[in-house]
């Protein structure tokens, strides 16, 4: 005789025939079948059977009342005795073993005392209270990560006094408006001209978030911006308004991924992007990034030239990693706005 076959579907109601009674180590219910003897029961479902168990069924063997038996176990799983004529599907290991496993705790449970089992009972019921509310300020938590704000604002030009949205959470860290107002007058001065940037001029801003670089740049003249951003929510609920509420829609492009993901595709695909850009944002979260990774995509990309210009930020501990030149570039200015460091690449 052997296992013919488990079924994941829920323990079946239980009957008694009018000569068995319910035993506490295995339960037992009729089912349709060629007649049996629990004599021929496998050795792994007799060592499970309580003493009792065996008894009872062996009295009901001698009355020739067991036709097919099924025992069940706990999570829905059965295990069904029939002849070696029958059809078998063969269960793998771990259906064995689990099933086992199972059948054990199942003999244990039943033959435990009342008290006992509800007491167990209460202190599952207590552990599912508290996981439902852990879930539920996790929950929460996450609402208030997905809330905006309205702190920012567009500092000159065009759009100058323009409110931006910006994300309550800490993951999201744009640049400060201090700090923006004196890398473009520093861009600017750079150019040679303080009225704005030419209408021909394209930029690309890397880790976007809010946008507010390169939407500052599209308010000081700049013709296009490609802004890049690897969350879907801060692209829609974000960027995207930021950029309609400034009406620079026709001037700018999104792509919802990795940074260093596009600047790969920029290098194998070159009408991928708009590039090359005379200006080049990098303002990505600290140490999320890998710096050395960064500036050797940026020279691989061929989304520079000599004319551009780089700006790159990043945090004092890292300074050992930011080079002197990426590609034609070299580092013109390294200056530091409180805990900002800035690098600028140009042509020198």
């Amino acid at each position: 005789m052997s296992v013919s076959a488990f079924k994941g579907i829920p323990s079946p109601t239980w009957t008694s025939h009018p000569a068995r009674r319910q035993s506490p180590g295995v339960r037992c219910h009729e089912s349709r079948g060629p007649t049996q003897r629990f004599g021929d029961m496998s050795a792994e479902l007799r060592e499970l059977a309580s003493p009792e168990a065996l008894q009872k069924l062996e009295e009901a063997r001698e009355d020739d009342l067991v036709s097919s038996t099924t025992f069940t176990f706990d999570e829905g799983w059965g295990a069904d005795i029939l002849d070696d004529d029958a059809e078998e599907e063969e269960p793998d290991e771990d259906d064995v073993d689990r099933m086992l496993k199972n059948a054990v705790s199942d003999a244990r449970f039943d033959l435990m005392p009342n008290h006992m089992v509800k007491r167990l009972q209460s202190q599952q019921q207590e552990a599912h209270r508290v996981n439902g509310n852990t879930n539920r300020d996790k929950l929460r938590e996450m609402k208030a990560l997905r809330k905006t704000h309205k702190r920012l604002r567009i500092i000159s030009g065009e759009f100058a006094g323009r409110r931006l949205n910006s994300p309550r959470s800490k993951n999201v860290r744009p640049m400060m408006e201090r700090v923006r107002a004196a890398v473009f007058d520093m861009l600017l001065s750079h150019s040679g001209s303080m009225g704005g940037f030419p209408t021909s001029t394209k930029w690309l801003d890397l880790f976007a978030g809010t946008g507010s670089v390169g939407l500052e740049a599209l308010s000081r003249g700049c013709g296009e911006c490609e802004f890049i951003e690897l969350d879907p929510w801060v692209t829609s609920s974000v960027l995207e308004p930021n950029i309609q509420a400034c009406s620079c829609e026709m001037r700018s492009s999104t792509h919802t991924m990795r940074a260093e993901d596009y600047l790969k595709r920029a290098a194998e695909q070159p009408q991928f992007s708009r590039g090359p850009f005379d200006y080049i944002s990098v303002c990505p979260p600290y140490l999320q990034v890998s710096y050395p990774e960064l500036q050797d995509l940026l020279e691989q990309s061929g989304l520079i030239t000599d004319e551009s210009v780089i700006f790159l930020e990043y945090p004092k501990q890292l300074s050992k990693e930011i080079r002197d030149k990426i590609g034609p570039l070299s580092m013109v200015k390294d200056r530091k706005y409180g805990r900002t460091f800035l690098a600028v690449y140009a042509c020198t």
